[in-house]
Protein backbone atom coordinates (compact mmCIF):
# COMPACT_ATOMS: atom_id res chain seq x y z
CA UNK A 1 0.00 0.00 0.00
CA UNK A 2 1.19 3.29 -0.52
CA UNK A 3 1.69 5.49 2.21
CA UNK A 4 0.50 9.22 1.67
CA UNK A 5 2.80 11.96 0.85
CA UNK A 6 3.93 14.18 3.68
CA UNK A 7 4.39 18.05 2.69
CA UNK A 8 7.69 18.91 4.36
CA UNK A 9 7.33 22.51 4.07
CA UNK A 10 4.01 22.39 6.28
CA UNK A 11 5.38 20.10 8.86
CA UNK A 12 8.83 22.71 9.24
CA UNK A 13 6.41 25.58 9.42
CA UNK A 14 4.46 24.06 11.93
CA UNK A 15 7.49 23.45 14.26
CA UNK A 16 8.64 26.80 13.94
CA UNK A 17 5.42 27.56 14.82
CA UNK A 18 5.07 25.73 17.81
CA UNK A 19 8.34 27.16 18.81
CA UNK A 20 7.52 30.46 18.35
CA UNK A 21 4.83 30.01 20.68
CA UNK A 22 6.88 28.32 23.14
CA UNK A 23 9.31 30.90 23.31
CA UNK A 24 7.01 33.44 23.51
CA UNK A 25 5.32 31.70 26.31
CA UNK A 26 8.73 31.42 28.40
CA UNK A 27 9.11 35.52 27.65
CA UNK A 28 6.39 36.60 29.55
CA UNK A 29 6.83 34.16 32.09
CA UNK A 30 9.87 35.51 32.60
CA UNK A 31 8.61 39.29 32.16
CA UNK A 32 5.75 38.68 34.83
CA UNK A 33 7.73 37.51 37.51
CA UNK A 34 10.44 40.00 37.18
CA UNK A 35 8.14 42.99 37.00
CA UNK A 36 7.42 44.67 40.58
CA UNK A 37 4.40 46.79 38.84
CA UNK A 38 7.02 49.29 39.41
CA UNK A 39 8.72 52.09 37.17
CA UNK A 40 11.74 53.89 37.89
CA UNK A 41 11.06 57.83 37.23
CA UNK A 42 13.87 59.06 38.08
CA UNK A 43 17.16 58.49 40.54
CA UNK A 44 19.21 61.08 42.02
CA UNK A 45 22.70 61.41 43.06
CA UNK A 46 23.41 63.09 46.38
CA UNK A 47 26.86 63.45 47.40
CA UNK A 48 26.64 63.10 51.62
CA UNK A 49 27.49 59.49 52.57
CA UNK A 50 27.44 60.41 56.40
CA UNK A 51 23.81 60.56 57.64
CA UNK A 52 22.09 57.62 59.21
CA UNK A 53 18.77 56.60 59.90
CA UNK A 54 16.90 53.76 61.87
CA UNK A 55 13.11 51.92 61.40
CA UNK A 56 10.61 53.88 62.35
CA UNK A 57 8.65 50.94 63.96
CA UNK A 58 11.18 48.10 64.13
CA UNK A 59 8.33 45.39 64.74
CA UNK A 60 6.80 46.13 61.24
CA UNK A 61 7.78 44.38 57.71
CA UNK A 62 10.07 47.31 55.44
CA UNK A 63 11.18 45.42 52.65
CA UNK A 64 14.48 46.19 51.02
CA UNK A 65 14.75 46.42 47.10
CA UNK A 66 17.33 46.50 44.41
CA UNK A 67 17.28 49.72 42.66
CA UNK A 68 14.53 48.75 40.17
CA UNK A 69 12.71 47.48 42.31
CA UNK A 70 11.84 44.14 41.16
CA UNK A 71 13.56 41.92 43.70
CA UNK A 72 13.09 42.12 47.84
CA UNK A 73 16.98 41.66 48.87
CA UNK A 74 16.02 41.94 52.82
CA UNK A 75 13.22 42.78 55.59
CA UNK A 76 14.79 45.43 57.48
CA UNK A 77 12.38 44.43 60.45
CA UNK A 78 14.91 40.89 60.89
CA UNK A 79 18.46 43.55 61.72
CA UNK A 80 16.64 45.06 64.67
CA UNK A 81 19.73 46.51 65.77
CA UNK A 82 21.71 47.73 62.53
CA UNK A 83 21.38 51.32 61.82
CA UNK A 84 21.16 52.54 57.80
CA UNK A 85 23.58 54.57 55.86
CA UNK A 86 21.71 56.88 53.42
CA UNK A 87 23.85 58.34 50.24
CA UNK A 88 21.52 61.27 49.80
CA UNK A 89 20.91 59.46 46.70
CA UNK A 90 16.92 58.19 45.80
CA UNK A 91 14.98 56.84 43.49
CA UNK A 92 11.55 57.94 42.39
CA UNK A 93 9.39 55.16 41.73
CA UNK A 94 5.98 55.39 39.99
CA UNK A 95 3.29 52.70 40.85
CA UNK A 96 -0.39 52.80 39.38
CA UNK A 97 0.07 56.66 38.90
CA UNK A 98 1.35 57.05 42.02
CA UNK A 99 4.77 58.54 42.99
CA UNK A 100 6.89 57.08 45.75
CA UNK A 101 10.12 58.24 46.81
CA UNK A 102 12.70 55.16 47.96
CA UNK A 103 16.39 55.98 49.99
CA UNK A 104 19.26 54.19 48.98
CA UNK A 105 21.05 52.65 51.93
CA UNK A 106 23.53 50.38 53.35
CA UNK A 107 23.78 48.17 56.31
CA UNK A 108 25.75 49.89 59.88
CA UNK A 109 25.64 47.00 61.86
CA UNK A 110 25.84 46.93 65.68
CA UNK A 111 29.20 46.43 66.07
CA UNK A 112 29.97 49.60 63.21
CA UNK A 113 30.83 47.12 60.40
CA UNK A 114 29.71 50.23 57.68
CA UNK A 115 30.51 47.65 54.57
CA UNK A 116 27.66 45.51 55.15
CA UNK A 117 26.43 43.78 51.75
CA UNK A 118 22.93 44.60 53.08
CA UNK A 119 21.95 47.40 50.55
CA UNK A 120 19.15 48.42 48.43
CA UNK A 121 16.50 51.25 48.10
CA UNK A 122 13.56 51.60 50.61
CA UNK A 123 10.40 53.26 51.18
CA UNK A 124 11.73 56.54 52.85
CA UNK A 125 8.67 56.44 55.40
CA UNK A 126 9.94 53.70 56.75
CA UNK A 127 12.79 55.29 57.99
CA UNK A 128 13.66 57.91 60.57
CA UNK A 129 17.03 60.18 61.03
CA UNK A 130 19.60 59.22 63.31
CA UNK A 131 21.58 56.40 64.50
CA UNK A 132 19.33 53.15 66.21
CA UNK A 133 18.65 54.00 69.54
CA UNK A 134 19.15 50.82 70.51
CA UNK A 135 22.25 52.25 72.45
CA UNK A 136 23.75 49.13 74.43
CA UNK A 137 23.64 46.49 71.58
CA UNK A 138 25.69 49.31 69.59
CA UNK A 139 29.50 49.24 69.66
CA UNK A 140 32.11 51.19 67.51
CA UNK A 141 29.79 53.49 66.05
CA UNK A 142 31.52 56.48 64.00
CA UNK A 143 30.99 60.10 65.20
CA UNK A 144 29.83 61.14 61.45
CA UNK A 145 26.24 59.61 61.93
CA UNK A 146 25.31 61.31 65.06
CA UNK A 147 23.09 64.20 65.00
CA UNK A 148 22.85 66.07 68.86
CA UNK A 149 24.51 66.65 71.46
CA UNK A 150 22.19 64.12 73.29
CA UNK A 151 22.08 61.33 70.86
CA UNK A 152 25.81 61.22 70.89
CA UNK A 153 26.07 61.27 74.87
CA UNK A 154 22.98 58.39 75.74
CA UNK A 155 25.37 56.27 72.89
CA UNK A 156 28.16 57.21 75.07
CA UNK A 157 26.66 56.06 78.50
CA UNK A 158 25.08 53.26 77.20
CA UNK A 159 27.54 51.44 74.59
CA UNK A 160 29.63 48.90 76.32
CA UNK A 161 32.61 50.12 73.25
CA UNK A 162 32.42 53.96 75.28
CA UNK A 163 33.35 52.82 78.92
CA UNK A 164 36.94 54.58 78.78
CA UNK A 165 35.14 57.54 77.14
CA UNK A 166 32.77 57.48 80.06
CA UNK A 167 35.51 58.14 82.73
CA UNK A 168 37.48 60.28 80.74
CA UNK A 169 34.52 63.03 80.17
CA UNK A 170 34.06 62.35 84.19
CA UNK A 171 37.57 63.84 84.44
CA UNK A 172 35.74 67.21 82.97
CA UNK A 173 32.71 67.74 84.93
CA UNK A 174 31.54 71.23 83.73
CA UNK A 175 32.58 70.70 79.88
CA UNK A 176 29.61 70.27 77.64
CA UNK A 177 29.89 67.51 74.96
CA UNK A 178 29.78 68.89 71.76
CA UNK A 179 28.96 66.51 68.76
CA UNK A 180 29.61 69.99 66.74
CA UNK A 181 33.21 69.76 68.14
CA UNK A 182 33.70 66.07 67.86
CA UNK A 183 33.01 66.59 64.12
CA UNK A 184 35.27 69.96 63.57
CA UNK A 185 38.08 67.98 65.07
CA UNK A 186 37.75 65.06 62.77
CA UNK A 187 37.81 62.46 65.39
CA UNK A 188 38.81 65.09 68.34
CA UNK A 189 42.18 64.94 67.84
CA UNK A 190 43.38 68.11 65.53
CA UNK A 191 47.54 67.84 66.44
CA UNK A 192 47.39 64.32 65.16
CA UNK A 193 48.31 65.35 61.66
CA UNK A 194 49.45 68.93 61.85
CA UNK A 195 48.69 72.62 64.16
CA UNK A 196 45.85 71.85 66.32
CA UNK A 197 43.53 74.36 64.62
CA UNK A 198 39.54 73.86 64.49
CA UNK A 199 37.30 75.62 62.46
CA UNK A 200 34.82 77.91 64.51
CA UNK A 201 36.77 77.31 67.95
CA UNK A 202 39.38 79.13 69.62
CA UNK A 203 41.53 78.82 72.85
CA UNK A 204 42.09 75.23 72.25
CA UNK A 205 43.73 73.29 74.96
CA UNK A 206 45.95 70.30 73.79
CA UNK A 207 47.32 67.39 76.07
CA UNK A 208 49.17 65.50 73.05
CA UNK A 209 51.00 63.21 76.34
CA UNK A 210 47.81 61.67 76.38
CA UNK A 211 46.23 61.70 72.67
CA UNK A 212 48.50 58.87 71.70
CA UNK A 213 46.70 56.34 74.02
CA UNK A 214 43.14 56.84 72.23
CA UNK A 215 44.78 55.23 69.35
CA UNK A 216 44.58 51.29 69.53
CA UNK A 217 45.82 50.45 66.31
CA UNK A 218 48.66 52.53 66.71
CA UNK A 219 49.91 52.45 70.12
CA UNK A 220 50.12 49.69 72.56
CA UNK A 221 46.33 47.84 70.89
CA UNK A 222 46.83 45.06 74.05
CA UNK A 223 46.69 47.02 77.30
CA UNK A 224 42.91 46.80 78.54
CA UNK A 225 40.91 50.27 78.53
CA UNK A 226 41.42 50.26 82.52
CA UNK A 227 45.02 50.84 81.76
CA UNK A 228 44.86 53.46 79.31
CA UNK A 229 42.25 55.38 81.35
CA UNK A 230 44.95 55.12 84.30
CA UNK A 231 47.87 56.51 82.00
CA UNK A 232 45.36 59.03 80.52
CA UNK A 233 44.71 60.55 83.64
CA UNK A 234 47.92 60.44 85.18
CA UNK A 235 49.27 62.35 82.24
CA UNK A 236 46.26 64.56 82.56
CA UNK A 237 47.01 65.19 86.48
CA UNK A 238 50.25 66.28 85.89
CA UNK A 239 49.34 69.11 83.14
CA UNK A 240 45.99 69.79 84.80
CA UNK A 241 44.73 69.26 87.68
CA UNK A 242 41.51 68.04 88.40
CA UNK A 243 40.61 71.65 90.40
CA UNK A 244 41.58 73.33 86.79
CA UNK A 245 39.74 71.11 84.34
CA UNK A 246 36.89 71.81 86.66
CA UNK A 247 37.06 75.09 86.05
CA UNK A 248 36.70 74.37 82.48
CA UNK A 249 32.70 75.27 82.25
CA UNK A 250 32.88 77.66 79.15
CA UNK A 251 34.97 74.92 77.29
CA UNK A 252 33.19 72.19 75.41
CA UNK A 253 34.70 68.76 74.53
CA UNK A 254 34.96 66.64 71.68
CA UNK A 255 35.81 63.02 71.94
CA UNK A 256 35.97 60.06 69.91
CA UNK A 257 37.32 56.43 70.51
CA UNK A 258 36.99 52.69 69.32
CA UNK A 259 38.10 49.88 71.85
CA UNK A 260 38.37 47.60 68.78
CA UNK A 261 41.43 48.35 66.67
CA UNK A 262 40.45 46.64 63.44
CA UNK A 263 37.60 49.40 63.27
CA UNK A 264 40.36 52.33 63.25
CA UNK A 265 41.07 53.40 59.68
CA UNK A 266 44.45 55.33 58.35
CA UNK A 267 42.72 58.32 58.69
CA UNK A 268 41.04 58.76 61.88
CA UNK A 269 42.38 60.54 64.64
CA UNK A 270 41.16 59.38 67.99
CA UNK A 271 41.45 61.41 71.13
CA UNK A 272 39.79 64.68 72.25
CA UNK A 273 39.15 68.42 71.80
CA UNK A 274 38.92 70.89 74.16
CA UNK A 275 37.65 74.43 72.89
CA UNK A 276 35.28 77.55 73.37
CA UNK A 277 33.08 78.24 69.99
CA UNK A 278 33.97 81.13 68.34
CA UNK A 279 30.73 82.96 68.12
Amino acid sequence: MNKPLININIVKMGVLMISSLAIGVTTTMLNAKADSGYTVVKKIAGNNPDSAYHLTNASKNAYLWNSNHTKVKANLKNYKNYSWRYYDQKVILSHHSKKSVYYYIQGITPNGNEASKIRGIVWHGYLTPGVNPNYKQLNNIDYRYFNTDSEYLNYIKKSPSQELTRKVLKLFPNTQLSIKLTKAANGSSPWAWSSPTVDGYKNILEFPTVQRYFNKRFYKPNISDNTRFKVIKDGLDKSASQTKRNALDQYQIGIYYYNNSHRLIDDEAPGFTIAIPDK
